[in-house]
């Protein structure tokens, strides 16, 4: 049986984020606006089917093997100097972003641009976003899965499972929870995460730092990532990792990538 469950709603919290009402109250609207932007911006262009950027991921060095021992792990400078910059530059416009929904899981952001290979979903906007398009491409490649089981230091071979991206604003928050589980263990030894912090206006709390706790509540942190330009938190599901983010400060935002990952075994069977 499931031993975790994803975010829950806060109501607290949800009642507390007056900043987050009339975004609830449009998200409609506003979905239905940036739809149609997304057809003008179609209509203005071809669609990009390959990648004309060549953005590089740093390999990723765990010596003290926190991600094995721990279940997570947070690193600097993501990407190389050069590929960060293109991919901050060329970063989509609101319009390919789905707004955020009431009671959307406890998860109040924008998200959107979703490859998902269990479900077999590719979001064609993905096509008109050729820098996404290729970071997604250098996550979902054989080189950057091999790094992932190298870290994991557990000869479980992985392959990308799912890519989505989000942008968090004002009051936006992410309640303290675990990641659900597949009653398969096997499968949930071998699932691992990546929350890619892209750019944020802020450090730590402030702008959306998802941190680790060691309860439901932010009451306990263990790690509270600063640095959200070009860094990211690696961690766990099988290891029972509390995460999440308190409310962001007004004026505040964050963009980020999340990746998810799991056994190649599994990706094949499915």
């Amino acid at each position: 049986m499931a031993r975790n469950h994803d975010a829950k709603v806060n109501r607290k919290l949800l009642l507390t984020s007056y900043l987050l009402w009339p975004r609830y109250a449009t998200s409609s609207l506003r979905s239905r606006l940036r739809y149609r932007l997304q057809i003008a911006e179609i209509s203005r262009k071809e669609k990009q089917t390959k990648s004309i950027f060549k953005l590089k991921i740093r390999h990723i060095d765990d010596p003290a093997s926190e991600l094995a021992n721990k279940g997570y792990l947070f690193v600097e400078n993501f990407l190389e100097e050069d590929s960060y910059k293109i991919l901050v530059e060329n970063w989509p416009k609101k319009r390919w972003f789905e707004p955020l929904m009431f009671r959307q899981n406890g998860k109040s952001y924008d998200s959107g641009l979703c490859w998902d290979e269990s479900k077999k979903r590719f979001d064609s906007s993905i096509l008109h976003n050729p820098a996404i398009y290729e970071i997604y491409t250098q996550l979902r490649s054989r080189a950057f899965s091999e790094n992932i089981t190298e870290i994991c230091k557990d000869g479980i071979e992985r392959s990308n499972l799912s890519l989505k991206s989000t942008e968090s604003y004002s009051h936006s928050y992410l309640t303290p929870h675990q990641d659900s589980m597949d009653p398969d263990n096997e499968l949930n030894d071998s699932l691992m995460n990546i929350i890619f912090f892209v750019e944020a206006n802020g450090t730590g709390w402030e702008a959306g730092g998802t941190s680790i706790f060691a309860d439901a509540t932010f009451n306990k942190p263990i790690l509270i990532p600063q640095n959200l330009n070009n860094s990211a938190l690696l961690y766990r599901t099988s290891e029972q990792v509390w995460h999440g983010f308190p409310r962001i400060k007004f004026h505040k935002y964050r963009k980020t990538i999340l990746a998810h990952y799991w056994s190649t075994a599994q990706s094949l069977i499915t």
